[in-house]
């Protein structure tokens, strides 16, 4: 029996058609009857408005001869000549047939041999429609590579992927296994056979007869595994029958799916995606072809399974051009995700310098400030302070009051000696020599100047060598000391200090500490929302991000504070 839309138009009675009419019906599973060609144009119309018929539609249209130029010009306007097939039928001896390019055959009814007729009219519906299905996967190829191509979402990509390999090979379900690297997960290929630290990520699946909401899964590349074994050897595989392979083949089926889910899996075709360069990037898994693409089949229904065909060589050879083209595809849109993120790498880094300039810009305004403000109180006041001394000791020695103006002038000597130890310290502060022989020296002579200074008594526990420091943390780190040591001496009143200073191979972690007042944190908050330029501490932690580094501070009233500094090495 032939499966094809059959049509007759025009006189089916009499004249030893009655015979004939039977004879088609026995050759076709339904017969469509249109006394009137009015009828049939009707027909095709509605049928082509509502998109019965399609571009791989074949028709089998028998017309009675004094219908044919009508119907032939019809048919020309409406259909490609490879959908349909014209044969027309008569019963009495024609004086001329006339002249139609395509009518594939004229029947008299009353002698023809009926077996010969249906041999070869069975030999052109099967290169029709062969002929019909190659445009149609030629076209949709096409139009497929043009649409992966352009698409830059790689879930849409995916799921274009797995509809087109289904669409073209008329398979019920799909799936697609993406091989990734198993450190980091990101998206890489095997070549050579050098699938050391990789494995296959399960992506999308597609099925048209079974709901299925699968979740994502990592699998390991094995030949145990049919879509392992693709990736391994870069073979196409093609079964007929999961359930009945060759045991002495490396791989199974694995039929978890199918007693989860009550799907029967049958026949499969596993083809690797492979780019220009033979990298294999993941691979394509169709399952169960069937002898119609839009049948839904239902696995609880024994003669269902009949409608399940093997995988043919076509199917092969179209599906390893599409993997291929899908594998560059994934492999470009694998490209510019890397470009993409690196820009945005790029524009981030180029924002976080714009940060860093400003910071920096701020920082150095923030150090002559503290400059201009440590000359102004220290000798600056002490410079108007030896005019004055001067001054008073003139006037005693003028008015020959000796012992007031030797006493004045002793004082005047102390009070040079004390304004030239400042100025040192802030010559000091400003490039410390010893930092030229570590930061460890530098900053135990800053904490000897501290304690001759203010009194306050510091303990220095050291542990680590410094020796690997770079000049710019080291400087960076002493100014934060520096910085800390000014303001405990400014609000702290503290009678002791202990720094605690540490060094490995990943960092620097210093530790103030002070037996000072204290101060609420809470309160501190309130007043400045952060504890930015509350006691000089913002500046030590924007120094502190210069360098990529931290700052976290602990205080209570009474109870003294705690300023920890962390900078990466």
């Amino acid at each position: 029996m032939l499966n094809e839309n059959a049509f007759v138009i025009g006189n089916t009675t009499g004249s030893g058609y009655d015979t004939h009419i039977g004879f088609l019906k026995e050759i076709f599973n339904k017969i469509n009857l249109f006394p009137l060609k009015e009828d049939f144009f009707n027909h095709i119309e509605k049928s082509l408005s509502s998109l019965v018929y399609t571009e791989t539609t074949l028709l089998v249209i028998f017309v009675e001869y004094p219908l044919l130029s009508d119907i032939s010009l019809f048919l020309k306007k409406n259909f490609n000549s490879l959908n349909y097939i014209l044969i027309t039928y008569y019963y009495s001896n024609l004086d001329s047939m006339g002249s139609f390019d395509n009518v594939f055959e004229f029947i008299n009814t009353g002698a023809f041999d009926r077996s010969f007729f249906l041999s070869k009219l069975s030999n052109e519906i099967l290169n029709k429609k062969k002929i019909v299905s190659l445009n149609y996967e030629v076209k949709e190829f096409y139009e497929i590579g043009k649409s992966l191509s352009s698409q830059r979402d790689t879930v849409k990509l995916l799921d274009m992927i797995i509809s087109s390999s289904m669409n073209l090979t008329s398979s019920d379900a799909g799936t697609i296994y993406l091989v990734i690297d198993k450190e980091n997960f990101n998206w890489t290929s095997v070549n050579n056979n050098n699938y050391e630290n990789k494995v296959l990520k399960f992506v999308i699946s597609k099925n048209m007869s079974l709901n299925t909401d699968l979740e994502t899964f990592i699998s390991p590349i094995t030949r145990q595994s049919i879509f392992g074994y693709s990736v391994i050897t870069g073979e196409t595989i093609r079964i007929d029958d999961a359930y009945n392979l060759s045991p002495n083949l490396d791989y199974k089926h694995n039929s978890s799916f199918d007693l989860h889910t009550g799907y029967i899996t049958r026949s499969i075709l596993s083809i690797p995606m492979k780019d220009h360069e033979n990298n294999i990037l993941g691979v394509i898994q169709l399952i169960n072809k069937k002898k119609s693409k839009a049948e839904k089949i239902d696995y609880t229904i024994k003669e269902s399974m009949d409608s399940i065909i093997p995988f043919d060589s076509a199917d092969e050879l179209i599906m390893n051009s599409l993997a291929g083209q899908a594998a560059v595809v994934l492999e470009n849109q694998l490209l510019y995700r890397e470009m993409k993120e690196l820009l945005d790498s790029y524009k981030k880094q180029n924002s976080e310098l714009e940060i860093l300039s400003r910071k920096i810009l701020k920082a150095h305004e923030e150090e002559r400030k503290r400059i201009a403000r440590d000359i102004h109180d220290g000798p600056a006041q002490a410079v108007v302070n030896l005019s004055l001394k001067i001054e008073l000791a003139k006037k005693f020695l003028q008015n020959s009051m000796f012992e007031k103006g030797i006493a004045e002038m002793d004082s005047l000597n102390s009070a040079i000696k004390a304004t030239t130890k400042e100025i040192r310290t802030i010559l000091y502060d400003l490039k410390p020599s010893y930092l030229e022989t570590g930061l460890i020296a530098a900053l135990d002579n800053r904490f000897k100047i501290y304690e001759e200074s203010t009194g306050t008594k510091i303990a220095f526990n050291v542990q680590g060598d410094d020796s690997s420091i770079e000049y710019y943390l080291a400087s960076t780190l002493y100014r934060m000391v520096q910085e800390s040591l000014s303001n405990i001496y400014k609000h702290a009143k503290a009678k002791s200090i202990i720094v605690d200073f540490s060094v490995d191979e990943n960092r620097i972690y210093v530790v103030v500490t002070d037996d000072g007042v204290g101060f609420d944190m809470e309160e501190q908050r309130k007043k400045t929302h952060t504890l930015k330029g509350g006691f000089g501490l913002g500046g030590l932690r924007e120094r502190a991000e210069l360098v990529k580094g931290k700052v976290d501070i602990k205080s209570a009233p009474d109870k003294g504070t705690s300023i920890s500094i962390c900078i990466p090495l």
